[in-house]
């Protein structure tokens, strides 16, 4: 017999109490949002897999490195720790950290993309496309009719 588990209701380190919603109040809440997942509220999402901004979980250690930082503008340890730790893991000699991922692929659209260029997509997220476009290129979404037709299972 196979067994089913929940996922904890809360975020681990920080702890944050979540509800837990039942399948058809989540079916209410993005009927309401229009299912525009960027207009759900944040109590009626259990598992966030939409944000990617440094709203989860985070462990001890990182916590302990937020109060212990060295927030210099020049000459940072923490930065010259992760960059150590980045060319000792992956062999780069240049290191660029960012805040958040949008930011990455801003910088590598503004290196990557030349003018004219046609980007292919599968499900384009929206900041991606707009880094795309804004950085000249025309963005092509090449999933199938299908893929935008919520009521197919």
């Amino acid at each position: 017999m196979e067994k089913k588990y929940m996922a904890e209701p809360y975020k681990i380190k920080m702890v944050e109490p979540i509800a837990v919603t039942t399948r058809a109040q989540r079916e209410e809440a993005i009927q309401r949002a229009g299912y525009n997942t960027f207009l759900l509220d944040s109590d009626d999402v259990y598992i966030d897999l939409l944000t990617d901004s440094g709203t989860n979980a985070m462990s001890d250690n990182q916590w302990a490195g937020m109060m212990l930082g060295d927030e210099a503008y020049a000459g940072s340890k923490n930065f010259k720790n992760l960059k150590l730790a980045v060319q000792d893991l992956f062999g780069f000699k240049h290191v660029l950290p960012t805040h958040q991922g949008r930011g990455a692929e801003n910088i590598l659209s503004q290196i990557m993309i030349k003018k004219g260029d046609f980007v292919p997509g599968n499900m384009y997220f929206t900041t991606t496309r707009a880094h795309q476009e804004l950085n000249g290129a025309t963005f092509r979404d090449i999933i199938i009719d299908e893929a935008h037709d919520s009521t197919l299972e």
